[in-house]
C-alpha cells in the first residue's frame, strides 16, 4: 500500500511540474515495440529480480545439502532441498510468464488505448467547436434560442474537460509502463506497434489440456505428491513409530486431494476464461458497427438541423453519442487483448504463432 501511494505521489509531482515548466526541454524519444518492451522488462523489473535473488538462494541451500549429504546421507533432507528448488524455479518462470503476458502488455496496450482515447476526444472537441458555430449562425438570424447557445457552449466545455482527462490519462499510462520497464518515469517513448485483435485459433478442449499439462498449480501439486509418497516409504519400517507412518499417510492423502481439487477446477476456470473471451472477440465487430451507424446518424443529424428539422439538442446529442460509441469500440478491444493475454496465462504460458489469427480493426 505504501508503494502504491509513493508511485502515485511521484505521478503527481511530475504531472504538475510538466504542467508548470513550459521552457522544459523534451527528453529524447525512445521508440518501442512489444517485443522489445518484453526484452526491457524482463532485464529491469525489480519483482523478476527479487524472484532471481529468491531462486538463486534455493539453489545454493540445494548444493549446500548435497554437500551434507556425503556427508550425513538423509534422503529426505536432500529431497526436500531439490524439490525447494525446483518450485523456485517454476515460480521465476511464472513469475516472468505474468511480467510478459499481463505487468508488460497490459500496460503497453493501455498506452495505446490511452493515445487512442486522446485523439478520439480531440475530434470531439472540433465537432462541438463545429455546432456551436452552428448554432451561433442560427441563432444571429433568428432561428435557434439563447439556450440552444448557452447548450452548445456547455458541450464544448465538456469535451475540452474530458480532453485534458484523456491527456492526464495518457501522461500516467505511460510512466506507470515506464516503471514496470525500470525505465525513467519521465522518459518519452513512442510504441510502434498497432493497436488490433489477434483471435486465438484453439478450441475449449485443447485449451483445457494445455492448463492441465502447463499451469503451475499442478506441476507444483505433483512433486508434492511424490515428495509425500517418498516420505512415506522411508517411515514403512520397524523402526518408525505408529504415530510418525500415520502423520505420513495424512499428509499423503492431504496431497492427493489438493490435486483432485486442481483437475476439477481448472477445466472450469478454463471454461470460464474461454467462454468470456469468445463473447468479448465478438464484441469488438459489433461495437465498431455502431461507430459506423453514429457517424452516419451524426452526418444526417447536421443537414436536419440546418434545414430545420431537428433541434439543437437533437444535434448535441447526436455528436455525444458518436463519441461514446467510439470509446466503446476502443474499450471493447482493449478488453478483448486483455482477456486474451488471461486466458493465455491461464492456459499456462504463450500460445503457438499459428495459433493467432490477426484481425486489425480498420
Amino acid at each position: 500500500m505504501r508503494k502504491s501511494l509513493l508511485f502515485g505521489a511521484v505521478v503527481v509531482v511530475l504531472i504538475t511540474l510538466a504542467s508548470f515548466s513550459s521552457e522544459a526541454q523534451e527528453s529524447p524519444m525512445k521508440q518501442l515495440s512489444l517485443e522489445e518492451s518484453i526484452a526491457i522488462g524482463l532485464e529491469n523489473n525489480l519483482d523478476l529480480r527479487e524472484a532471481a535473488y529468491d531462486l538463486s538462494l534455493k539453489e545454493t541451500e540445494y548444493e549446500e545439502a548435497k554437500i551434507s549429504n556425503l556427508l550425513k546421507t538423509s534422503i529426505v533432507t536432500l529431497k526436500n532441498a531439490e524439490l525447494n528448488f525446483k518450485k523456485a524455479q517454476d515460480a521465476f518462470e511464472e513469475k516472468k510468464k505474468e511480467l510478459m503476458l499481463e505487468g508488460i502488455t497490459d500496460r503497453y496496450f493501455e498506452v495505446l488505448k490511452s493515445e487512442e482515447k486522446v485523439q478520439i476526444e480531440k475530434i470531439s472537441v472540433e465537432q462541438n467547436k463545429g455546432n456551436l458555430e452552428i448554432v451561433k449562425n442560427k441563432f444571429s438570424l433568428g432561428d435557434a434560442s439563447e439556450l440552444d447557445v448557452m447548450q452548445a457552449e456547455v458541450d464544448l466545455s465538456q469535451a475540452q474537460r474530458d480532453l485534458t482527462q484523456a491527456e492526464n490519462d495518457l501522461t500516467y499510462a505511460r510512466m506507470d509502463l515506464n516503471n514496470v520497464l525500470g525505465l525513467p518515469l519521465d522518459l518519452s517513448v513512442k510504441l510502434t506497434d498497432t493497436f488490433s485483435l489477434e483471435t486465438l485459433e484453439i478450441n475449449l478442449e485443447e485449451s483445457i489440456q494445455k492448463a492441465l499439462k502447463n499451469r503451475y498449480e499442478i506441476i507444483e501439486a505433483q512433486d508434492d505428491l511424490e515428495f509425500a509418497k517418498l516420505e512415506l516409504s522411508l517411515k514403512e519400517n520397524e523402526y518408525t513409530s505408529e504415530i510418525e507412518k500415520k502423520k505420513a499417510k495424512i499428509e499423503l492423502e492431504k496431497v492427493k486431494v489438493n490435486l483432485e481439487q486442481l483437475m476439477t477446477s481448472i477445466p472450469l476456470e478454463i471454461t470460464s476464461s474461454f467462454l468470456s473471451l469468445k463473447v468479448k472477440e465478438a464484441n469488438v465487430p459489433i461495437t465498431k458497427k455502431e461507430v459506423e451507424e453514429k457517424e452516419e446518424s451524426y452526418r444526417i443529424s447536421q443537414t436536419q438541423y440546418k434545414a430545420g428539422f431537428i433541434t439543437a439538442t437533437d444535434l448535441l446529442d447526436s455528436q455525444i453519442e458518436l463519441t461514446q460509441a467510439k470509446i466503446n469500440a476502443l474499450e471493447a478491444l482493449f478488453t478483448a487483448n486483455l482477456a486474451k493475454r488471461q486466458f493465455i496465462r491461464a492456459i499456462g504460458g504463450e500460445l503457438e504463432k499459428t495459433q493467432e489469427k490477426s484481425e486489425k480493426p480498420s
